[in-house]
């Protein structure tokens, strides 16, 4: 849990959209992995309102002891840091499981919650994400930066950006602001927005020999209950509402003789056929797995990114 280059920028664009880090809270101690050349180039090229003494402050640890992000987490206007985590083993300000609700007392009274890389190893994911989303106030944000691809082993879980395009919505009282995927080994990775499956009518596809990381920028609209009801995948809504369509109508057109007879004959074709096909028709429809493929991602560029208010 550590507050890389990426993270910083994510961060900073994020100040620049309006969010408020007035009261923050953390889930475990963020550390600041970034270094003072990169922090001084991200607060220009963003435009944060700090002097180089104060980006230095940042860099500023005890010897031999982990070097963490609160310094920089002021400056983005932090006045009230809480830190929850399980143990107080990196120095938590609040001992809670994320397993389990918070105290009421907590409900709508963050204005950021800040996810660097814990949610993953929390074993009831949809709990623990609910029991944040339920603190964050109206108005207020949520980020998240969680494992995409090629993470196995690193926690519980790794994500689909469908899960946040699902999760965020009106019904649960947010809008999804941005979502954009990047290589975690880049120190300053290309930024890539992914776009919705339930817009493009496909999945996100994306095959990586390199981690990939999601961030995602959430903002609650209304103090409404959260997850109440669980997301469903956006391409099995649009079947079953074409199921339940044709059935609901009796002038539907029946299957044609051809694709009765495909039906028929399919249990019946050889396994490498299935395999060759399926290849074809999936390469067709949704292009090729990689993030130059637009009908899935678009890049952002760093231009667009500094300068979007």
């Amino acid at each position: 849990m550590s507050l890389d280059f990426n993270t910083v920028k994510i961060l900073l664009w994020g100040k620049n959209l309006g969010v408020s880090y007035k009261r923050t809270l953390t889930l475990g101690h963020q550390g600041l992995s970034c270094t003072p050349h990169q922090l001084r180039r991200a607060a220009r090229d963003f435009g944060l309102n700090a002097s180089r003494e104060q980006l230095d402050r940042c860099f500023e640890h005890e010897a031999i002891s982990t070097l963490y992000s609160d310094e920089f987490l002021r400056l983005l206007g932090t006045e009230e840091l809480a830190i929850v985590d399980r143990s107080d083993f990196e120095r938590a300000t609040k001992l809670h499981d994320l397993n389990e609700p918070f105290p009421e007392s907590d409900r709508a009274s963050y204005s950021v919650v800040l996810d660097g890389g814990t949610l993953e190893h929390i074993f009831n994911y949809p709990a623990a994400l609910r029991h944040c989303l339920e603190v964050v106030q109206p108005g207020g944000h949520f980020i998240t930066i969680t494992p995409a691809n090629t993470w196995i082993g690193h926690g519980f879980y790794q994500f689909s950006p469908e899960l946040f395009f699902r999760v965020f919505n009106e019904q649960n009282g947010f809008r999804l602001r941005k979502i954009v995927l990047f290589d975690f080994l880049k120190s300053d990775a290309p930024f890539f927005e992914v776009l919705d499956p339930a817009v493009t009518g496909l999945r996100t596809r994306l095959f990586s020999s390199r981690p990939m990381q999601l961030a995602v920028l959430a903002q609650r609209t209304a103090e409404l209950p959260v997850l109440v009801h669980p997301p469903q995948q956006s391409d099995y809504v649009a079947s079953w509402e074409r199921h339940r369509e044709r059935n609901a109508d009796p002038n539907a057109t029946p299957l044609s003789l051809q694709w009765r007879i495909r039906l028929a004959l399919s249990p019946y074709w050889p396994r490498w056929l299935k395999r060759w096909k399926n290849a074809i028709l999936i390469a067709r429809q949704y292009g090729p797995a990689k993030l130059s493929n637009r009908l899935q991602f678009r890049r952002l560029s760093p231009a667009e990114i500094c300068r979007e208010r």
